[in-house]
């Protein structure tokens, strides 16, 4: 983390310069102080040097939520971006002061201070690029390599590292493009040599765009990685320019909560996340992932019930039943809004998608028919019967049953085949949960399905 980061983020004072959705900026700034608070946000408290008395106790009406906020502060510049609240008091004598608070998610080190001089900022970026630590198995990408020389004797003579970023592989996402290589740093202090070498996943755009478009791919490109660990998989740093340098001789660096604070009850491990269910190249490449983000947007529900758990955190059982049932019911309606293809037409959805996504389904519970027939009823029971209360145990093993299934189904459709899928369901759980499900739907306890799932 570079210096400038590493203040706002320990907490510093400076200068403070709203920018209003147009550009427009306030010669005078705000002086006030900025923290990172447990959250991963951004806290920024201001002093109001002349308050309105028509203002009472919040902010005046006519001061609008800021797109964006520079600050400059001892250590640097940057300049805060995603604004999610602002308020503020105003205090008319006595011994209070009036302030204004901001609480912003994302911030970029390094802002060309010299745009202060304009009458309106661009603060849109034309690249970010983020920094995935421990993810080279999944990428199939090698950034260090480290050869050793030994003595007749067999003892170690010497160690060679080399550092090379390989080559970029690149894929359309619509009119912005994403690039997935490596990033290496190397600091030696004293006897001390640190070696850093991350992958790296960027998205860059022709001309400047607002960062929440480039950092809604990431977000989605997060999500995946999630999915291949079976975890959330945080981002620890990453890079970005903006808009109005052409190419900085240092790039500025980013701190975004939603890349690299994950659910409160996650515990980060930056050294090792294990063996993923899929790579890469299982989604041949880069544009695996492109298709992961463009169908992301066609299909938002069925891919928030597969990724979403990851950055919330613990859900019930019953939630997760659901969340994936309602992702199914509205994949299926899209995709028969489109053009009802035959596989869609089954009527019910659970068993579309389990014939559609064939043996690796198969494999898993045995007989797709009755499962989906238990599943779809243990769902309509839990929505429409107040008193249905089956053991937890069987909405478990039901609830990892189907969000496995929707995941077989969106992997698919970005590429990857049926042999990879079936390898991916294998893994992703236990020889105990599979002999489970398997026993559930041959020997489902009375009650545990209320209504015919027809």
């Amino acid at each position: 983390m570079d210096k400038e980061l590493e203040a706002i983020t320990s907490g510093t004072v400076g200068f403070f310069w709203p920018i209003s959705e147009g550009g427009e900026i306030n010669k005078e700034p705000e002086r006030g102080f900025v923290s990172k608070d447990n959250s991963g946000r951004f806290e920024i408290r201001t002093l109001d040097e002349a308050p309105d008395v028509n203002a009472g106790i919040s902010l005046s009406p006519n001061r609008t939520k800021p797109k964006a906020i520079i600050s400059v502060f001892p250590e640097g510049s940057a300049v805060l971006l995603n604004i999610s609240r602002h308020s503020g008091t105003a205090n008319f004598g006595g011994g209070r002061a009036s302030a204004y608070n901001y609480t912003s998610r994302m911030a970029i080190s390094r802002f060309p201070v010299e745009e202060l001089n304009k009458a309106k900022l661009d603060v849109r970026v034309r690249e970010l690029r983020a920094h995935f630590p421990g993810i080279s198995q999944w990428a199939g990408l090698k950034v260090s390599n480290i050869k050793h020389e030994r003595k007749p004797d067999g003892r170690l003579r010497a160690a060679i590292l080399r550092l090379e970023s390989p080559e970029d592989v690149v894929a359309d996402v619509g009119s912005l493009s994403l690039v997935i290589g490596g990033h290496w740093e190397v600091d030696n202090e004293g006897d001390r040599t640190s070696v850093y070498s991350p992958v790296s996943i960027g998205v860059k755009a022709k001309r400047p765009r607002d960062v929440s478009e480039l950092l809604k791919v990431l977000l989605r490109v997060q999500d995946l990685v999630n999915v291949a660990y079976d975890t959330f998989v945080h981002i620890d740093g990453g890079t970005a320019i903006m808009g109005v340098e052409a190419e900085p001789t240092r790039h500025p660096q980013f701190w975004a909560d939603s890349l690299m604070k994950g659910p409160a009850n996650h515990l980060l491990n930056k050294e090792k996340k294990g063996i993923p269910l899929f790579t890469l190249a299982d989604l041949k490449g880069a544009q695996g992932i492109s298709r992961w983000v463009r169908l992301y947007d066609e299909f938002p529900s069925a891919f928030d019930a597969v990724a979403a758990p990851y950055r919330l955190g613990s859900m019930t059982w019953h939630g997760y039943l659901r969340e994936t049932a309602i992702g199914m019911e509205r994949l299926i309606a899209a995709t028969r809004k489109k053009g009802r293809p035959e596989w869609a037409k089954e009527k019910l959805v659970s068993l579309a998608l389990a014939r559609r996504v064939g043996d690796p389904f198969v494999e898993l519970v045995a007989d797709t028919e009755a499962w989906a027939d238990l599943f779809w009823g243990v769902y309509n029971g839990g929505k429409h019967q107040a008193s249905y209360d089956p053991n937890p145990r069987d909405i478990m093993t039901l609830a990892i049953s189907g969000n496995l299934l929707l995941t077989a189904y969106l992997l698919h459709r970005c590429g990857m085949s049926k042999s990879s899928l079936s390898d991916m369901l294998k893994n992703r759980v236990s020889y105990r949960i599979r002999d489970r499900i398997k026993e559930l739907v041959r020997n489902p306890p009375a009650g545990l399905q209320p209504n015919s799932s027809r």
